[in-house]
């Protein structure tokens, strides 16, 4: 797996993009990212997990920052072994977390020639977190890329989410939690 740290960096001629924060990479992200792997390998393409070097709010809030579950090298371990071809680790500062969220698709079109973009329900980006799953579908068109949205993954009947495997640590529920983090 190449690991870059800006969009220009990539060489490859078209990709799949997935989009997550991917603190820990838990059983949600795994889903996400093998189906964007799965899709990079039916279109000729290579996948790209796009992530940041730090959590946003640890710049834009940083009270209120969470705790990482593994430090970005772990991360980027897990998306080496599920199959990622690179690896677009974006260093977030308060210019990059300003930038719109249409402008934000239109360079992953233009400079990882994304084919298509796969994120979860949930996933929000761009200024104030303007941008989402609805957005995405909605630009796909006008772009030119296939927009895939990855249904949330259930532990029970709470979707597994970073948040709640912190709350499970924090709990003393560490099996569980370690269920959910394993590859």
């Amino acid at each position: 797996m190449r690991i870059i740290d800006t969009v220009s960096a990539f060489t490859g001629k078209r990709s799949v993009v997935a989009l997550g924060m991917f603190d820990g990479v838990h059983i949600g992200h795994q889903a996400l990212i093998r189906r964007a792997v799965a899709l990079a390998h039916e279109l000729n393409g290579e996948s790209v997990v796009c992530t940041f070097d730090r959590h946003p709010l640890s710049v834009l809030c940083p009270e209120k920052a969470p705790v990482p579950l593994l430090p970005l090298e772990g991360n980027l371990q897990k998306f080496e072994a599920l199959g990622a071809d690179w690896a677009l680790v974006q260093p977030f500062t308060p210019a990059y977390g300003a930038t719109p969220p249409e402008d934000f698709l239109r360079t992953l079109v233009r400079d990882l020639r994304a084919a298509a973009i796969v994120t979860g329900e949930n996933y929000t980006f761009g200024a104030g977190g303007r941008g989402d799953a609805a957005m995405i579908r909605r630009m796909a068109g006008p772009l030119g890329y296939a927009a895939e949205i990855v249904p949330s993954v259930m532990d029970g009947d709470v979707m597994c989410s970073s948040t709640w495997i912190r709350r499970l640590l924090e709990q003393g529920e560490t099996a569980h939690a370690e269920r959910l983090l394993r590859l």
